[in-house]
Formats: structure tokens, C-alpha cells, sequence
């Protein structure tokens, strides 16, 4: 039966290809990953730019001032509808008290009637004179930021307010960080895997070079201690032939 051999030149190159190929692999994939979490932070800061830009804040101040214009007019016409519904209620409030008769409570009701017919477009008026009130931000609150005619004034007004603000921008801005950080992290990380894997795959060449550089030290070494132990070996062996020859002389005699 024929005897395979698995540690075989053939086969270790192609090991070492499978190895080195693997971590190519992990230093591309390491790369992608990296590159993208870097990219997204990039992303991230330059909107964070392009938001806060001097280019935005003139864009939404001039849309602020479009709709604070659309809001006073919508408050004109307001008052205009209302107008002669107050005259009226004022004029039936003026009437003579006579005493609390069928006129009086039918008066009354009238005009509680008429006050409910304008209690929006009053309620509307006030929010609007609320939001156009320049020493207090009332479109922080519900009333203005939900209310049909203020709520795009307020929306615009609020955008406009952070984006001028420098610690909101500063505050954004860190929210890029974390990507580039992650992202150096893994092509780094991935970078030395990468490399212990095709230092893995290299070993024998490694273990080779070490051993060339080791032999012909070893060998001078040799070469020095040779003679020396040459010549101790043949002054002993002369030595030793000396006595035996000695020995047998006074042997003979």
C-alpha cells in the first residue's frame, strides 16, 4: 500500500497561500469596515457643517421673516372677521340694565353666544401676539408651537435658535467622534491580525533565516575549538604511549 506523505512541499505552499489569502482577507475586511465607520463619521460632520453654515442660517432667517409676515397678515384678517361680532356684543352690553327679565337673560345669552362664534379667532390672536412677542421665546410651548397660524413661524424661529447657538454645534459635532475612533480601532486591529496570521504563514522561512544566521557562528566556533582539542588529544595520547613504553622497559629489565 502506498504510504501518503502530508508534510510534503506541495502541500505546504499551498497552506501557506490559504494563509496568507486569509489574512489579506481579514486586512480588506478590516479596511471596509474601518473605512466605512470613518466615512459615516465624516458624513455625519459634514451635515453637522452644513446645518450651522452661515449659508442655513440666512436661508431660514429669511424664510422666518416670510412667514412672520404671513402670520400678521393672518392676524389682520382675523381681526377683521371679528370686528363687527365685538361691536355687536358691546352694543348689547350697553344696553340699559332693567332688571332680570326675559330681555335681560335673552341678552345674555346673546351675547355669550357671539363670545363663543370668536373664542378660536380671539384665542388665534392672542398666540399670534404671543409668538411675535420679541422678549420672550413663547414658541417653546405648545400653545404657539401647535396653533395652525403659528406653528411653522415657531418651528422656523426654534431651527433658527439652534443653529446659531455655538454649543449645540460643538455638542453635534461630537457625535462624529465615536465613528472615527471605532473606525482607526478596526483597520488598526485588523491590521495586526492580518500581520500575525502572515507572520504565522512565514514561519518557516523565519525559522530559517534565524538558523542561517546562528550555523556560521556555531561553525567559527568549531573551527576555533577544533585545534585546541586536537592538540590536548594528541599530546595525551603521547603522553600515554610514553608510559607504556617506559613500562615495558622496566619490564624487560
Amino acid at each position: 500500500m502506498e504510504n501518503k506523505k502530508y508534510l510534503n512541499e506541495e502541500n505546504y505552499q499551498k497552506t501557506k497561500k490559504k494563509i496568507k489569502v486569509i489574512a489579506v482577507i481579514i486586512l480588506v475586511i478590516g479596511i471596509i469596515i474601518g473605512g466605512s465607520l470613518i466615512a459615516t463619521g465624516l458624513m455625519k460632520q459634514s451635515k453637522v457643517n452644513s446645518q450651522y453654515s452661515e449659508e442655513s442660517k440666512t436661508n431660514v432667517s429669511q424664510q422666518l421673516e416670510i412667514e412672520k409676515q404671513n402670520i400678521i397678515k393672518a392676524k389682520t384678517e382675523l381681526e377683521n372677521k371679528i370686528k363687527p361680532i365685538e361691536d355687536q356684543i358691546k352694543t348689547l352690553k350697553r344696553e340699559p340694565f332693567t332688571g332680570f327679565n326675559d330681555e335681560y337673560y335673552a341678552r345674555q345669552d346673546k351675547i355669550e353666544e357671539l363670545e363663543k362664534s370668536i373664542a378660536n379667532d380671539t384665542s388665534s390672536i392672542e398666540v399670534i401676539d404671543d409668538a411675535l412677542d420679541e422678549s420672550f421665546n413663547h414658541c417653546k410651548f405648545n400653545e404657539a408651537k401647535n396653533n395652525v397660524y403659528t406653528s411653522k413661524y415657531c418651528s422656523l424661529k426654534l431651527q433658527l435658535d439652534d443653529i446659531s447657538n455655538d454649543f449645540n454645534k460643538s455638542f453635534d459635532s461630537h457625535g462624529s467622534i465615536p465613528f472615527y475612533m471605532f473606525g482607526a480601532f478596526v483597520i488598526i486591529a485588523s491590521g495586526m491580525i492580518s500581520l500575525a496570521v502572515y507572520m504565522f504563514a512565514k514561519r518557516r522561512e523565519i525559522i530559517a533565516f534565524g538558523a542561517q544566521t546562528v550555523v556560521p557562528v556555531a561553525k567559527e566556533v568549531v573551527e576555533d575549538v577544533a585545534p585546541t582539542v586536537g592538540n590536548a588529544v594528541g599530546t595525551i595520547g603521547k603522553e600515554l604511549a610514553k608510559g607504556i613504553k617506559e613500562g615495558i622497559n622496566e619490564a624487560n629489565k
